[in-house]
């Protein structure tokens, strides 16, 4: 039986693995149940999928042999309308994305479960970007314990590997002093960074208990991320008059930047045996995470009048701080059916001054629901939710992404992200569960 497991598991990820991406900024939600709760499934998480919600869920699967499997599939699309200053416009043509979950488990003896899995957080390398990021992708293989100390108290951890493909472009300027145009379109000079982390190590422990049948409290702390590792990076020459002879030296850099940690709680009530309440409460400390880092090594323009000119470092500033995300699920189980509905409300991670064309965060109202069939150990349904962001105004004054020159010493000038951004999210996904 364990064995079945793992294969169904190690081949799923291996069929989805080519697929996995994220687009869009980070949600608090963490796959199609959750989805219908609008988060809230922390102290009600029970299935495979407690992997990721709160790994003490597990032990709900507890039993010799008994095994679960799951897979659900969520496609999540952002809409981003930009207005300048000077009234230029511009919006995301890049298509949403699908985010693949699959996992399994299985009861050894009568209190331990272990499991594995493999999904893509609705999360996106947007938030570590400034331009393009057409091609990246995450997924996160997962494997995870439970143990049932008693009938009212369970315990569970997670160990986790994010492998990521990153494919960033960015637009810089050329300027070598400080007296050029940063705004000569001749000057524009883009770097196409391509990296793959295959270890990136992180973890999750979680516990869940039982005050009284009708009562359930969970919790959940996910460690951070780091994310680094060597590239190529591609330099288009630009089209002024004193580059025209010029060629690029060397093609090797990196990029590195951190996932933040994040604690998760709820409280789970069933006035009925057919209904469950809960409130939880996520939180995301993204004031802890450092600058996007894109090294260069050993990369330089040369055959140019003052050159060469050696490419800098380029560090990109996050000023986040921690967010806060309250959310309130409720779902109802008559006969053979199951429906949903949450909502939940997240401040934003992200200053205004910070906020850029494809870094639209703000304060957000998140809602979810759905429903399916639910009988014989199975749960197959539905769910679709928004998430509506405020609009955000950056004024000259607040703009704080700057425009990067890599060329000169510091290598940065003016802020770019000046105008208006108004945005939201459509998710929608598909669930299959089955326990046996």
């Amino acid at each position: 039986m364990l064995g079945l497991v793992i294969r169904t598991v190690l081949a799923a990820i291996v069929l989805t693995a080519s697929t996995a991406s994220a687009g869009g900024l980070h949600l608090p939600l963490r796959g199609v149940r959750s989805l219908e709760r609008a988060g809230a499934l922390v102290a009600g998480a029970e299935d495979a999928d407690s992997l990721w919600q709160n790994p003490a869920g597990l032990g709900h699967l507890r039993g010799d042999g008994k095994r679960a499997l799951l897979f659900d599939a969520a496609y999540v699309y952002q809409t981003v309308d930009y207005v300048a200053l000077d009234g230029a416009t511009a919006s995301n043509l890049q298509p949403g994305h699908g985010i693949p979950t699959l996992a399994g488990a299985l009861g050894i003896g009568e209190r331990l479960v272990i499991a594995g899995g493999m999904t893509a957080p609705y999360d996106s390398v947007h938030r570590y970007s400034t331009e393009d990021t057409t091609g990246s992708m995450t997924f996160v293989i997962t494997a995870g314990a439970a143990y049932a100390v008693n009938d009212q108290l369970r315990i569970g951890a997670t160990l986790q590997n994010h492998v990521t493909r990153l494919s960033h472009v960015l637009t810089t300027t050329a300027c070598t002093t400080a007296v050029c145009d940063p705004t000569d379109a001749s000057l524009a000079m883009r770097l196409a960074v391509t990296q793959s982390d295959y270890l990136a190590p992180a973890g999750s422990i979680g516990i869940q208990y039982n005050p009284t049948p009708a009562v359930a409290l969970g919790a959940t702390i996910q460690s951070p991320v780091r994310v680094s590792g060597t590239g190529t990076l591609a330099v288009q020459i630009p089209t002024a008059m004193m580059f025209s002879s010029a060629s690029v030296r060397g093609d090797a850099a990196s990029l590195s930047y951190t996932l933040p940690p994040m604690v998760r709680a709820g409280v789970e009530v069933r006035p009925r045996a057919d209904l469950r309440i809960e409130v939880a409460l996520d939180i995301e400390l993204w004031g802890i995470p450092d600058a996007i880092t894109i090294a260069p090594d050993g990369v330089a323009i040369e055959n140019v009048t003052g050159g060469p000119y050696p490419l800098a470092e380029i560090s990109i500033a996050r000023h986040g701080k921690t967010s806060f995300a309250p959310s309130i699920g409720i779902e109802w189980h008559p006969r053979y059916m199951m429906f949903g509905a949450g909502y939940a409300y997240e401040t934003s991670a992200t200053p205004a001054g910070d906020v850029s064309l494809l870094s639209v965060d703000s304060a957000k109202h998140i809602i979810g629901f759905g429903g399916g069939y639910e009988a014989e150990g199975w749960q197959i349904g539905a769910a679709v939710g928004v998430a509506l962001l405020a609009d955000v105004d950056v004024s000259v004054s607040d703009a704080a992404v700057l425009q990067q020159a890599p060329l000169r010493d510091p290598p940065t000038t003016v802020p770019i992200n000046a105008g208006r951004y108004e945005s939201m999210f459509i998710v929608g996904g598909l669930r299959a569960a089955r326990r046996f």
